[in-house]
C-alpha cells in the first residue's frame, strides 16, 4: 500500500484517543481488503485566492476523471489532509449523491471538493507538470479540475506556449514586451471576479502548459519583469494580440465590436514592416467554385449547395486595407440571382482555409476568380490584428529595439506599472 492518511486531533484532550485510532487506521490499511468510505466535514469549496494567484480551470468532465500520479503529492478534502499519496497510484474522483468522491485503491472518501498539492514543488499527473495546487469540485454537475497558480508562474506557463523563444537571445526584448502582456490579460481576467476559475487554458484566453510551457530561459524573463503590467489612465489596460500584422495592425472597434479605445488603434508596424519576417506576412489560398459554395452552406447562408458563383467584390475597407464588406454573387437553380454580404473578422470564420483546417488566416487579402471560376485569395498577416503584433515585436527585438519602445510602438500612451508594489 503505497498512501496513508492521516487524522488530526481538533484539541489536546482527544490526543490519546486520537493516537489509538490512528493506530487501528493504520493497521486496517495494510491489512483490510474490505473497501473504506469516509465523508469528510466540510462546509464549502471555495478557495481563497487573490491578486497574486489565479485559477486556471484545465478541464471539467460530466462523470468521471482519472489523475494518474506521477509524483509524490499531498491529498486534501475541504478542510482536512487526507492522504500522503505515492507516485504510481490513481485517484478516480465521480460524483456521488451531489458530492465528490475519489477513490485510491480500496478507499473512498467523499466531500465537497479535493485538493491536491505537491509534496515538493510540482505535481506530475497525467503526463503533466503544474506548480500550485489541483482543486477538484462539483459545479454545474460537473467535475471541475482547476490550477490554482501564483500568477508569476501563470506567466511562465504561458510563454512558449503563446510566443517562439528563438535563437540565443534574438528575441530577449519581444519575449520581456510579452510577458507584460501575458500578465497584464491575466490581471483583466482576475478582476472579472469569475465564480469558480479565472481563465482557460487555452485559445478562449491564453494558452498555458504549466510547468512544460517553461524554460529556465523565459522564466527568468518573467522574473525580469516580475509583477509589471500595461495600465492606462491608472488601469490596466485592455490587451490584445496577435501573430502577424501584415504591415498594419487593426482598431479594436473594427474587429471586437466594443467602443473606442485610444491606445489600440491602427498604426503602421514600421516603414519597412517589422513583421515582415514572419512566415504568415504573405500567404495565398485558392478554392474550387465547389469548395467556396460548400463554405457558405456550411455557414447557413444559403440553403442547398445548388448554386453557381457568378462574382466576388470587396466593397469597402477598413483604414489598415482589411475588408469591411465582401460582396458575394450567386446564381440558383432556378437562374434567380442571390446577393451575400460577409463583414469584417467574421469572414475569416466562413471561407476558412482551403484545406478547411483552420479560419482563414486574416482578413487583410485581396479576391478574385480566374476564368473557371476558381476564386483566389492573397492575403497577409495572421490574427485579428488588433494590439500587439507578435513577429513584429520579434523583427523590433532582432534591431535592438528594447521592451518599453516595443509596448508603447503597439499600445501608444500606456505606462508601465508594478502591480506589487
Amino acid at each position: 500500500m503505497n498512501f496513508f492518511f492521516l487524522v488530526i486531533p481538533k484539541n489536546i484532550s482527544q490526543f490519546y484517543l486520537s493516537v489509538f485510532n490512528l493506530v487501528l487506521i493504520i493497521s486496517f490499511t495494510f491489512i483490510s481488503c474490505t473497501p473504506t468510505k469516509r465523508i469528510l466535514n466540510s462546509t464549502n469549496n471555495a478557495y481563497d485566492y487573490n491578486i497574486e494567484q489565479i485559477r486556471v480551470l484545465l478541464d471539467e468532465k460530466n462523470d468521471e476523471y482519472v489523475f494518474k500520479v506521477q509524483s509524490n503529492v499531498i491529498l486534501y478534502g475541504s478542510d482536512d489532509k487526507i492522504a500522503e499519496v505515492k507516485k504510481g497510484n490513481e485517484l478516480f474522483y465521480s460524483i456521488s449523491s451531489g458530492l465528490i468522491s475519489c477513490r485510491i485503491k480500496d478507499k473512498e472518501f467523499v466531500s465537497n471538493s479535493f485538493s491536491i498539492k505537491p509534496e515538493n514543488e510540482i505535481i506530475e499527473i497525467n503526463d503533466r507538470k503544474y506548480r500550485g495546487t489541483l482543486n477538484v469540485f462539483i459545479k454545474n454537475s460537473d467535475i471541475k479540475i482547476v490550477n490554482q497558480i501564483y500568477l508569476e508562474d501563470y506567466v511562465k506557463g504561458v510563454m512558449i506556449k503563446e510566443m517562439p523563444s528563438g535563437n540565443g537571445t534574438e528575441n530577449y526584448e519581444a519575449l520581456k514586451a510579452f510577458s507584460i502582456c501575458v500578465r497584464t490579460y491575466a490581471l483583466n481576467k482576475l478582476n472579472e471576479k469569475k465564480d469558480f476559475f479565472d481563465i482557460y487554458p487555452d485559445t478562449r484566453d491564453q494558452v498555458y502548459g504549466g510547468v512544460d510551457g517553461e524554460t529556465d530561459y523565459t522564466n527568468k524573463i518573467v522574473e525580469e519583469t516580475f509583477g509589471e503590467v500595461l495600465t492606462y489612465n491608472n488601469k490596466p489596460a485592455t490587451v490584445f494580440y496577435h501573430s502577424t500584422c501584415g504591415g498594419f495592425t487593426e482598431d479594436v472597434k473594427n474587429v471586437f465590436a466594443q467602443q473606442p479605445i485610444p491606445y489600440l488603434i491602427s498604426i503602421e508596424d514600421g516603414k519597412e514592416h517589422f513583421c515582415k519576417i514572419s512566415p504568415r506576412y504573405e500567404w495565398v489560398e485558392n478554392f474550387s467554385p465547389e469548395n467556396f459554395i460548400d463554405r457558405l452552406f456550411k455557414s447557413n447562408y444559403i440553403d442547398n449547395k445548388k448554386y453557381t458563383l457568378l462574382g466576388i467584390k470587396v466593397i469597402s475597407r477598413f483604414e489598415s486595407g482589411r475588408v469591411n464588406q465582401l460582396k458575394i454573387n450567386l446564381l440558383d437553380e432556378n437562374d434567380n440571382e442571390k446577393n451575400i454580404s460577409l463583414f469584417g473578422n467574421s469572414i475569416r470564420s466562413v471561407l476558412r482555409t482551403a484545406d478547411n483546417k483552420s479560419i482563414l488566416r486574416s482578413s487583410y487579402f485581396d479576391i478574385s476568380l480566374d476564368e473557371n471560376k476558381n476564386v483566389i485569395i492573397e492575403g497577409k498577416g495572421s490574427g485579428h490584428g488588433v494590439g500587439m503584433c507578435q513577429w513584429g515585436t520579434i523583427g523590433q527585438s532582432k534591431l535592438g529595439i528594447n521592451y518599453l519602445k516595443i509596448l508603447n510602438h503597439y499600445f501608444p500612451g500606456t505606462t508601465i506599472t508594478n502591480i506589487y508594489d
